[in-house]
């Protein structure tokens, strides 16, 4: 069975390197990108199953680079990796496309999350976003119902 092709994008090349050792041994990772323009080229060039991408990057923020890669792949699936906890930001990921979200440094496991977060998008249409916990989903949560999950993680 062939494995699940990624591209990954961070603007820190020290989590797109951790991110690459944790991922190769079960997913293929196609390409990396530093910043949301070659995220779309990287995209568009090799066709990924999945992009794991970070919210802030430079030259285009990875959700303005999600709404523009699902115009040209929107077979494509997005998994955010972000600091940013705020719900506002995390509704703005899944309005934008994403399938997932997980949060930085929140999770005892991080490899564990993204298989289970990855597994769950390539076996499903639910989103779901998550810290440490199981995933909590789906984004049409009102900010309300959104902050009542984040405080459950």
């Amino acid at each position: 069975m062939e494995r699940l092709r990624i591209v990954l994008a961070d603007d820190h090349p020290q989590i797109l390197t951790l991110l690459q050792t944790l991922l190769e041994p079960d997913y293929r990772v196609v390409g990396t990108a530093e910043e949301g323009q070659s995220l779309l080229a990287s995209a568009q060039a090799l066709k990924p199953d999945l992009v794991l991408t970070d919210v802030d990057m430079p030259v285009l923020n990875g959700i303005d680079a999600v709404r523009e890669l699902h115009t040209m792949l929107p077979d494509c699936r997005v998994i955010f990796h972000s600091s940013h906890s705020e719900p506002e930001i995390m509704a703005a990921a899944f309005e934008a496309g994403a399938s997932g979200y997980l949060i930085k440094g929140s999770s005892q496991s991080l490899l564990s999350t993204i298989r289970t977060v990855i597994r769950h998008v390539s076996t499903s249409n639910e989103s779901v976003a998550t810290g440490h916990q199981p995933a909590y989903g789906p984004p049409e949560k009102t900010g309300t119902q959104l902050r009542s999950s984040l405080q459950r993680l």
